[in-house]
């Protein structure tokens, strides 16, 4: 391993389970590594993120699909539709690729089935908070929110949001002064399901709305279940950060509100509704670079804020953290 000072095999610890981190645990796990990934949350993904709410019902209320647009993503979809867990999307009207003529893939049967297979070989440690990253020496010492000591660790991979990793990372100025360019805007995203099937005509609408930006039937997707009638609806930024502070019944309230006139139509009743509030969404200004590294090659910073707001730029982070590790 080309990692300055580090041992042969280093001890790593990776803080977030989403595309960039479990991408990086992945490639070292190749390397005969085992990294151990840190995830606040229950389950994998971060923003490629599936809710299950019972009765087979599920939605994909982050990242609505993803891109091709490298060879190595290209292959690693491809492996993903070999393997059953992922599949184009090609919602009505005929949206079947963006803007640019790409083809839209979604992880089957959920959005999170995009990443689980890249968690074989590390030690997941889910619902695992980490309040901070504190040096220690030549190590890293990761300390959750009641714990002083901490677990040691010789390098870590933080691929928090930038925002968050400033926080986790707040004794060291140089991180800070290397993000202080990096933005992120804020989303609210709505998961509804209806009593009766809508038909508006369409199983995805892309808004004009300020407040409005996005609409889509989760069941249009493949893998899901068809027969419960079930919307994610993304609030724009500029209302997002104006709401970002309100709680989340009012949220969600204030987003019902407005779904009449975006879908076009009387709606039927709502059977259940759920507001989410993702506060760093979109990468709105990138860092211009696969990732950061500090420390002798000790502490290493990266995700999808490094060079766009793509799952697919987390990915190609994510697997430059870990080519760096390796000295490739």
């Amino acid at each position: 391993m080309g990692t300055g000072q580090h041992p042969t095999r280093p001890s790593i610890a990776i803080i977030g389970a989403g595309m960039a981190g479990l991408t990086c645990a992945r490639h070292l796990a190749t390397l005969g590594l085992r990294p151990s990934v840190f995830e606040k949350s229950r389950g994998l993904g971060g923003r490629l993120a599936t809710r299950r709410a019972g009765e087979g019902l599920a939605f994909d209320h982050g990242a609505q699909y993803v891109t091709v647009r490298s060879a190595a993503f290209g292959s690693a979809m491809r492996s993903a539709m070999e393997a059953g867990v992922a599949d184009r999307w090609r919602p009505a009207p005929a949206v079947a690729s963006g803007a640019g003529g790409e083809d839209w893939f979604v992880g089957v049967p959920g959005m999170n089935a995009l990443v689980k297979p890249l968690a074989e070989g590390s030690d997941l440690r889910l619902s695992r908070e980490v309040a901070a990253i504190r040096r220690d020496g030549d190590a890293w010492r990761i300390l959750g929110p009641d714990d002083d000591a901490g677990e040691g660790f010789d390098v870590v991979v933080c691929t928090a949001p930038a925002p968050q990793a400033r926080k986790l990372l707040a004794l060291e100025p140089e991180v800070a002064a290397a993000l202080a360019g990096v933005a992120m805007a804020p989303c609210w995203a709505l998961m509804l399901r209806f009593a009766e099937p809508v038909d508006p005509g369409f199983d995805l609408r892309r808004t004009e709305s300020e407040d409005l930006a996005w609409i889509a039937r989760n069941g249009s997707k493949p893998g899901r279940n068809p027969r419960a009638d079930c919307w994610v609806v993304h609030a724009g930024p500029d209302w997002s950060r104006r709401h970002l502070e309100l709680d989340r019944d009012l949220a969600a309230a204030l987003l019902i509100e407005m779904l009449p006139q975006a879908f076009g139509l009387r709606l039927p009743r709502i059977e259940g509704a759920v507001a989410h509030r993702w506060r760093y969404a979109r990468t709105t200004q990138p860092l211009g670079s696969s990732f950061l590294a500090f420390a002798d090659n000790s502490l290493f910073l990266g995700g999808d804020w490094c060079l766009g707001a793509r799952a697919e730029r987390a990915f190609e982070s994510g697997l430059a953290i870990a080519r760096s590790l390796a000295g490739a």
